[in-house]
């Protein structure tokens, strides 16, 4: 689960995307760090490279609790559909804002950074896993089933970042984002959720119940 930002990282961000949207990403970090208020030593204890920095800084969105929090914390709770929509709803604010800081960066001539650090992970990676792990808890808690709960993580994500791409690149938008979200998590549901004994879907049913259904 990805822990809260502190003060000094919303600082840090804040800065860094400044900088960054300023000067691009051949900025320094250490002009980052002065413009934070904060050592260069301070801001890698918060970022483990630029590259990470960077990405992190084009999604920067003061006071939002991240959706990352909001999904894991509502694992066996929270409906599922509720919690993708609102998961699904506030990833699509962040690509429809991040995409086009990152065509403006390089459009400049600056190629985006590659991770290449051991044990980096890319920033989608990152947002992939976090919901192959909320599929995966919920499948745990008997309130999903699927075959391949990376392989629907991955369809979740790809899905909204080429909605952000369409409306970025040619203003083209299938659906209002409220309704594509609806759209696109009641076809990720459809097959996902475990039937009730009634045949209803639900979110309740335990994995016994489902293997004695089977037999």
């Amino acid at each position: 689960m990805a822990r809260p930002k502190s003060i000094q990282t919303d600082t840090i961000l804040e800065a860094a995307r400044k900088v960054f949207m300023r000067d691009g990403y051949q900025a320094g970090t250490a002009r980052i760090a002065r413009e934070a208020g904060v050592s260069e030593g301070s801001l890698f204890k918060h970022f483990k490279s630029k590259a990470n920095l960077f990405l992190a800084a084009m999604e920067v969105e003061a006071g939002v609790t991240a959706w990352e929090e909001r999904l894991m914390a509502g694992i066996g709770q929270r409906d599922p559909r509720k919690a993708l929509e609102s998961a699904g709803i506030q990833l699509l604010e962040q690509l429809r804002l991040t995409l086009p800081r990152l065509m403006m960066i390089n459009a400049s001539g600056v190629t985006i950074p590659n991770h290449n650090l051991p044990g980096e992970v890319p920033h989608p990676v990152q947002k992939m896993d976090v919901l192959c792990r909320y599929f995966t808890a919920e499948i745990r808690a008997g309130r999903l089933s699927m075959a391949s709960p990376r392989i629907q993580a991955h369809i979740f994500l790809g899905a909204l970042a080429h909605y952000a791409w369409c409306e970025t690149l040619f203003s083209y938008r299938s659906a209002t984002p409220a309704a594509y979200v609806k759209t696109l998590v009641d076809t990720i549901l459809k097959a996902s959720l475990v039937k009730s004994r009634r045949g209803s879907r639900t979110a309740g049913t335990t994995r016994s119940s489902r293997k004695k259904n089977h037999e």
